[in-house]
This record gives structure tokens, sequence and C-alpha cells, in this order.
């Protein structure tokens, strides 16, 4: 197991390898990016939440007692320890916080009192961006991220009203993805990673849109950019 942690993580650096230097910084500067959301004109849309450079730092904050009530998962490593990666911005503007394991790279979303699997993990790298956005146009947030499978990394969300986690068709390969805005919409861009130590810490600036979030037939789907 350990071995393939290894060659995972070797993996993921060679990708950022790729991917450092290749993009520049679309926000024009730094701190936190505002934008309208939503499609219901009769329901008050909150603003979409995102920041860049994003910052995915793990903490001890509540996660010894997370993974204790977490029973329903049973990590494939050993003493594989849990980490809390709530950004600031969601923390302080929404009732979820998030939970991802340093080995399996699994990540959860604590909400209401319950532990809700999000993204994939074993196999990828969990859970690496995060944002706010009302997709579903009913006023309220959902938690809004950026998982991979294997190499094939995914945008998707959880609907705190039907409690579930959600996937957006399309896919990105090939480089670092992360979610970022663009006027009043919640955007996919290419991500340049800095100060990289694990899956548990590095640093996301927005580079090079690769996507936007629209609302299609009722539910949010991805709009790729024309190349």
């Amino acid at each position: 197991m350990n071995t393939a942690k290894t060659m995972k993580s070797a993996a993921f650096a060679f990708m950022l390898a790729l991917a450092l230097g290749a993009c520049s910084n679309g926000n024009g500067g730094t701190g936190k990016t505002y934008a309208g959301g939503g499609q219901n004109t009769n329901v008050s849309q909150p603003a979409v939440l995102t920041e860049s450079p994003y910052q995915l730092a793990g903490s001890e904050e509540g996660a010894a007692d997370f993974a204790a009530i977490n029973t329903g998962y049973e990590s494939p490593f050993t003493n594989d320890t849990c980490w809390n990666i709530t950004p600031g911005f969601v923390s302080e503007n929404s009732e979820f916080t998030v939970f991802k394991y340093a080995s399996s790279n699994e990540t959860f979303v604590m909400y209401d009192g319950a532990a809700y699997p999000i993204g994939g993990g074993y196999g990828g790298d969990g859970v690496t961006s995060m944002a706010l956005a009302d997709l579903t146009g009913d006023g309220v947030y959902e938690l809004c991220y950026v998982y991979s499978e294997d190499s094939i990394l995914r945008v998707g969300y959880f609907d705190p009203a039907q409690k579930t986690a959600n996937e957006l068709s399309g896919s990105f390969s090939g480089q670092p993805v992360m979610l970022s805005s663009e006027g009043n919409t919640l955007t996919v861009c290419a991500a340049e990673v800095s100060n990289y130590e694990s899956l548990l810490e590095m640093t996301l600036t927005a580079g090079e849109k690769l996507a936007e979030v629209t609302i299609g037939d009722g539910a949010p789907e991805l709009k790729m950019e024309e190349k």
C-alpha cells in the first residue's frame, strides 16, 4: 500500500510539473472573487464564493471527532489520518465542514449532523478545490468541488436540500483544475500549483478558463470552452 501511495504521489507530481508555469492568473489579482449565481429570478440568489489563490490546507480542528463518528467508512490504509480541509470562506458562509483522509484521499462533508462522501478518493486525489454557489436556484448554497478519479478530474456538488452528492457531466485530464468565477458564472479553470507539499497542502491559482457551469434542463451542467 505504501508503494501504491508513493506511485500515486509521483504521478500527481508529474502532472503538476506539466502544469506549473503553463497557466497565467486569469483573475487579475489575489483574494476572494465574487459573482452572482442562480437561475430562478423569484428567489434571491447568494453570491458565488471562490478564492484565487486557493489555499488547500489540512488542520486538526474537529478531525479526530469526525473520524470517531464516521464509523461507516473503513480506510484500506492502516492509521489513515483525517484532516479538516474546510476553506475559511466555506466555514464562514455555510454549515458545511469538509474532511479528507491523508492516505486514501477519501473526502466527506459534514452537514446537519451527518457525514456524506463527496467525489472520488481511493485511486485519485480526492477533493482539491471548493466553491459555494446556488446551482439549484433555491437561494441556498451548494458545496461545489473539484475531485479526481485516477487521472480524470471532475466537478461535483453537494445539495443540502436533498443531502446528495452529484456529479456534473464532462471531465478534465492532463492538468490540475480549480473552481473560479467570471462575472455571474461559476467557472472551471486550469490551475497553476505552487507550495505543493501533499494532497492536503498546496496553493492553486486560476489560469485559463476551461468551462463554465450552466443550467440545462433544470439541472447544472458543464459547458466546455471551444478550442
